[in-house]
């Protein structure tokens, strides 16, 4: 039996669209299913809280990165149940970072033909994350975003412009793999994926099943020419060659700032949460 967390306003159409397709599938292949639609925030997390009280469920997401996000924080067991994704959201980040791919149709047949395969995942400051997490500009964009009634990559990216010229960096604290050191960060990220914001490539090098935590962080300068430069070259996927960043392959990490902050787990934000980060196994999850 599968059940279908679906999210039919997650921004886009898509949703709407492979459900459909998913439900015409499944129906002529005789395989049993059930549709679950949310329709407020949070209940994904409540859904999959209820499903999985049960040992051996199978969960489908039906959405983007956030419905992703709620489901896995509400999993009682990520050992326990198996997890699928079918990517409907605005920019399926994770989805690029697992290969999965974007065409309802053949993610389904890697959930119905494929193996779950074990994937890690973080936990920050008590909170699942599927993707990235962070703290800096990457904040200040998505308060900005989240704001506007239009959802897209340009809205996103016009966003970024806006806090390029008014983000002035976070002093913070990192300590990781035995060092620690104090920094006006422009973006500190700790990365199971290897992009967000609808494709950012901010960790190339990040795989989703290394068993590891890519841990990226940016100096900000007051120059603004500095900051363009870093966003050139953030925007480009060449960070890691930038000369400004200290960058770590990690277990854990944590970060502490020197004044009150907002945390992006997944493009969700979640105000004063701990960015104690620590990498999690076990999570099984249908993926090429």
């Amino acid at each position: 039996m599968l059940h279908l967390i679906a999210n039919p306003i997650a921004g886009t159409k898509k949703v709407v669209k492979n459900l459909k397709k998913i439900r015409a599938i499944l129906d002529a292949r005789g395989v049993e299913y059930v549709v679950h639609e949310t329709t407020h925030r949070g209940e994904g997390k409540e859904l999959a809280e209820r499903l999985t009280e049960e040992d051996g469920v199978e969960i489908v997401v039906v959405g983007g990165d956030g419905t992703l996000h709620e489901v896995l924080n509400g999993i009682r067991d990520v050992s326990k149940c198996r997890l699928g994704l079918i990517p409907s959201g605005t920019g399926n980040d994770f989805a690029a970072a697992a290969n999965i791919p974007c065409d309802a149709e053949a993610a389904l047949e890697i959930i119905l033909n494929g193996e779950a395969k074990d994937t890690d995942y973080l936990s920050v400051g008590g909170k699942r994350c599927m993707n990235v997490s962070g703290m800096g500009i990457d904040v200040d964009v998505l308060v900005r975003y989240n704001k506007g009634k239009k959802k897209s990559k340009f809205q996103y990216l016009k966003n970024l412009i806006v806090s390029f010229f008014k983000f002035n960096g976070y002093e913070v604290t990192v300590e990781c793999e035995g060092e620690t050191f104090d920094m006006k960060s422009l973006i500190v990220v700790a990365c199971n994926g290897n992009q967000f914001g609808g494709g950012i490539p901010i960790s190339p090098n990040s795989k989703v099943d290394d068993r590891k935590l890519d841990v990226i962080a940016v100096e900000c300068f007051k120059s603004k020419w500095s900051i363009l430069k870093a966003f050139i070259i953030l925007m480009r996927g060449k960070i890691m060659g930038y000369p400004h960043k200290r960058y770590f392959l990690a277990e854990k990490v944590k970060v502490t700032p020197k004044q009150p902050s907002v945390v992006n787990l997944d493009g969700e934000l979640y105000e004063n949460l701990a960015f104690d980060v620590e990498l999690c196994h076990g999570l099984h999850m249908y993926r090429p």
